[in-house]
């Protein structure tokens, strides 16, 4: 099932799976990322929260965690670079996130607070 969809990316998950891949949509890239379209980043329902955590932080904080769920790890640096690409990518994640908590495959665990 299609998760979230942009211009640019595409996030699938399917019931059952324990992850959601995150994929480049290939007939929608301009020339001068082109390059990017076999990208495909497979992000575990286990480390979801830590995504959605940082996913307006930095764009090297969100692009390094985003490095270790990537086949194509060099292509990663180069679309959270793009600021469309990095846009569309935080708004997907967070549509995608809306509907992994109502399908009940996600919850959301408030972070630690000290007192």
């Amino acid at each position: 099932m299609i998760a979230a969809r942009g211009r640019y990316w595409r996030v699938s998950w399917n019931r059952g799976q324990d992850h959601a891949v995150f994929e480049v949509l290939k007939g929608s890239l301009p020339e001068e990322i082109y390059e990017l379209r076999d990208l495909r980043i497979e992000i575990p329902l286990a480390k979801w929260n830590l995504v959605v955590k940082h996913v307006h932080s930095d764009r090297k904080l969100l692009g390094g965690l985003l490095l270790d769920f990537a086949r194509s790890k060099e292509k990663v640096s180069a679309a959270v670079s793009s600021d469309r690409l990095l846009a569309e990518l935080r708004r997907v994640i967070l549509d995608a996130t809306a509907v992994l908590v109502e399908a009940e495959a996600l919850a959301l665990v408030a972070g630690h607070q000290t007192h």
